[in-house]
């Protein structure tokens, strides 16, 4: 996956990608941490500046709408949920171990 900071755009498979401010902001943030898995709480402090509320489904959201960009048409996944912890942004095909 390409992501050009300065132009907002992202290109996967040389296709490209169209995401809202807030989808570009939650990858790029996530692609700055790539490999470290980040926290609901974390990602809405960074994201939408507001203090976590545990019954918001904010993040989960963002998230499902995001991976369902970058994703869900390709067969290589790199958004991955870690159930109970947050999320992670990486390549965890065998090819790259």
């Amino acid at each position: 996956m390409e992501i050009e900071l300065i132009k907002r755009r992202v290109r996967r498979g040389g296709v490209r990608i169209d995401l809202t401010a807030q989808e570009f902001a939650l990858l790029q943030l996530l692609a700055e941490r790539q490999g470290e898995v980040l926290t609901r709480t974390f990602i809405t402090s960074q994201i939408w500046d507001i203090n976590f509320d545990s019954d918001t489904n904010v993040v989960d959201v963002a998230v499902r709408r995001l991976r369902a960009k970058i994703d869900s048409p390709f067969d290589r996944k790199l958004l991955h949920t870690v159930r109970g912890m947050g999320y992670v942004l990486e390549d965890k095909s065998p090819a790259t171990e």
